[in-house]
């Protein structure tokens, strides 16, 4: 679908966002058009770009980013992000049927186009029950749909993913893999191996390993034999020259940045700037997606200190794209939460006005996460409360704990339960700074929207995220709806039309393969890989086999819940 938009004039206010499309592009996609005026068409020159970055700070809603923005000034005087002047709208995050979506389905928007389910990674949705969203057809519930990192290989661009979470987490996930479940992570890590990313920077080394995983594929090698460079730490990937590299700097997500130990894990900006030098080198572009994967963590603790660094730490690897694209000139960038985290205030009940004073005491103090200071105090065998005391004063700056909050302290101490004494320790240090929480789950609002294109075509106004694809499409000059139509053929109703038989070989509940037979020739399709077995040759498909049935399960052994790149259905005829 070819989006609309408005030419850029300039910084949009918050007046401009609701009365005006003036400013920035304003799309009109599934979603729907949100501008109060009228759109004015685009001709593609007037959106094509080489190269698109999308960065996302997950879980960083308006408070977040005006938390991030009063702690970068209380620490070094500053008081603008570097992202502040690319304002340019506001997000709608609902996913397929309800108000308040997690990141599966969030990302699974912005990188294909569609609003899914809970929990899906890039499929369409089970049902759909929110306005905007387009009505399934018939046999389309939960079958795949291609993403913008796909559509942008079929291109020949160089693609890349970015993050501080573990690689196949929800977000990365959504533009490289597609299954019924985000948990399943050691699914999805094998069809991102498969999938043939030029580069792949993060956590989550166990996904990979074969000692660790259930269906003990030894997925380091197989990178290794598909011409990777494999990197584990941040001295390796300093030195790393170019080419196809995947970096895991530690067996789930990495440390948060304010307790990173930077000899062992590399920063997000490091990261983000070998992405750029090495993508930077393709001659036909590329498609990058950065995450803030730990402002979402931070925020689900209620963690101040975290939030605020890990936006800071967002905040310079936006610096060094925004470096890149106004140096370069065909690069377009796009800014976008996936949602809010925690219902975060600056402001709570026991407060009125916030001095800037107090919030200013409390938050210079820490010397460490509410994550790393809880970790610490139950790092000792017999944890009591005078520790617990020490050492929230010497990492967070608490000493003057309340008669009530000094017994809770001792009795989660006593807990020795992690998770709950991170919480409290977050909590007691938001109320000192004057800061609230409602929850630690996601919110539902709008997220705000940042924009820079290299001739003002920004997307803007309010808008889907499920537009972003869009916007994204039509700037790469990408093609999803066929993309979809080539890499995810329903394989029973292909090879029965050429009279083929198949079933599923479920002997390894782990490894299920496709069997498919006819005129004495047999096909066996892996699902989670681009690999095929032709007769017992191997043949590249172009594309990962998708099984979208539960492994294990009775779904999975259906061959109806298979789809196969195009090429595949066409290697019996």
């Amino acid at each position: 679908m070819r989006i609309k938009a408005f030419p850029a004039r300039g910084i949009v206010c918050l007046v401009a966002l609701l009365l005006t499309a003036a400013a920035g592009s304003c799309l009109s996609g599934r979603g729907g058009s949100f501008a109060a005026a009228g759109p004015i068409p685009l001709q593609a020159k007037d959106l094509r770009v080489d190269n698109f970055i999308l960065m996302i700070p997950d879980g960083m809603g308006v408070a977040q980013t005006t938390l991030g923005r009063w702690y970068k000034y209380v620490m070094t005087g500053e008081n603008r992000l570097a992202f502040d002047d690319l304002a340019c709208g506001f997000v709608r995050t609902y996913w397929a049927t309800g108000l308040i979506t997690d990141s599966a389905p969030a990302a699974s928007a912005m990188a294909t186009g569609f609003k899914t389910s809970a929990g899906a990674v890039s499929l369409r949705p089970v049902s759909v029950t929110m306005p905007g969203v387009p009505p399934l057809g018939e046999g389309e519930a939960a079958t795949p749909v291609a993403t913008v990192l796909e559509a942008a290989q079929a291109r020949g661009l160089a693609t890349g993913l970015v993050v501080t979470c573990e690689l196949p987490h929800a977000t990365p996930a959504g533009f490289s893999s597609h299954y019924v479940q985000r948990n399943a992570m050691e699914i999805l890590a094998e069809q991102q191996v498969y999938l043939g990313l030029d580069v792949v920077l993060g956590g989550g080394r166990k996904y990979l390993d074969p000692k660790i995983r259930k269906d003990k594929e030894d997925l380091v090698r197989i990178l290794e034999d598909r011409g990777y460079r494999y990197l584990t730490d941040p001295a390796a990937l300093a030195a790393a020259p170019p080419g196809r590299l995947w970096g895991a700097f530690a067996a789930a997500g990495l440390a948060r940045d304010f307790d990173r130990h930077p000899a062992e894990e590399p920063s997000l900006e490091a990261m983000t700037r070998k992405a750029l030098d090495v993508l930077s080198r393709h001659k036909k572009g590329f498609f990058l997606m950065v995450e803030g994967s730990q402002v979402d963590w931070a925020a689900h603790a209620n963690d101040p200190i975290g939030t605020a660094t890990e936006i800071l730490a967002f905040e310079k690897a936006v610096s060094a794209v925004l470096d890149f694209a106004r140096r370069d000139g065909r690069t377009a960038v796009l800014i976008a939460a996936d949602h809010s985290t925690g219902g975060m205030s600056i402001g709570n009940p026991d407060v009125g006005d916030l001095p800037l004073e107090r919030f200013a005491q409390v938050m210079r103090r820490p010397k460490a996460t509410a994550t790393k200071a809880a970790a610490v105090i139950l790092e000792d065998p017999r944890p009591d409360l005078e520790g617990a005391k020490r050492i929230a004063a010497g990492l967070l700056g608490i000493d003057d704990w309340t008669p009530a909050e000094t017994a809770e302290l001792e009795a989660l101490t006593a807990e020795k339960n992690v998770k709950k004494l991170e919480l409290f320790l977050a909590r007691a240090l938001s109320r000192r700074a004057g800061l609230g929480w409602v929850f630690t789950g996601h919110g539902g609002e709008d997220v705000a929207l940042y924009g820079f294109h290299p001739r003002g075509r920004r997307l803007g106004g309010v808008v889907q995220n499920s537009d972003i694809a869009l916007y994204i499409q039509d700037c790469l000059g990408l093609d999803l709806k066929g993309q979809t139509a080539e890499r995810f053929i329903r394989a029973a109703g292909a090879f029965r039309a050429s009279g083929a038989a198949t079933s599923v070989d479920a002997a390894d509940p782990n490894n299920p393969v496709l069997v498919v037979s006819m005129n004495g020739r047999t096909l066996r399709l892996p699902a989670n890989k681009s690999v095929a077995l032709l007769d017992g040759l191997p043949v590249e498909l172009g594309g990962v086999v998708i099984c979208t049935g539960a492994f294990g399960g009775p779904t999975a052994a259906d061959p109806r819940f298979w789809f196969v790149p195009r090429r595949a259905a066409a290697l019996l005829n």
